[in-house]
């Protein structure tokens, strides 16, 4: 839950700083994308970013892709109170396309609980 004016790009943004603690992150994409098709999520553009991330596991080296989507929900009855929903995949690069379709799928399913 978030109760701050903080916009769903700089919410991308702290993801980035947060993954380049364990190494170096370099962004490949980063879009806004609006959600009005998805009953429930706000009308505000949610953001698909994704990531080349470079670390070590096990001190050698390991090099992984992610495909991150944040999305908002607000409140209705408190409008300043919204959930972002945070939907990523990580990958080795040479995995990234026997999952990908996978996860755009799973991605559109994601609905509001209508009976709430």
């Amino acid at each position: 839950m978030r109760n701050d004016s903080v916009t769903m790009r700089q919410i991308a943004d702290e993801s980035v700083r947060r993954l380049g603690q364990a190494g170096t992150v370099e962004v490949t994409k980063q879009e806004e994308v609006v959600t009005p098709d998805i009953p429930g999520l706000t009308d505000s553009p949610g953001v698909v970013q994704n990531l080349r991330l470079s670390t070590t596991l096990h001190g050698e080296p390991l090099e992984l892709v992610q495909s991150q989507v944040y999305l908002g929900l607000e409140d209705v009855d408190r409008p300043s109170q919204r959930a972002v929903i945070e939907l990523v995949l990580t990958a080795k690069p040479e995995q990234l396309a026997a999952v990908l379709d996978d996860f755009k799928q799973f991605v559109r399913s994601v609905r509001a609980d209508q009976a709430a």
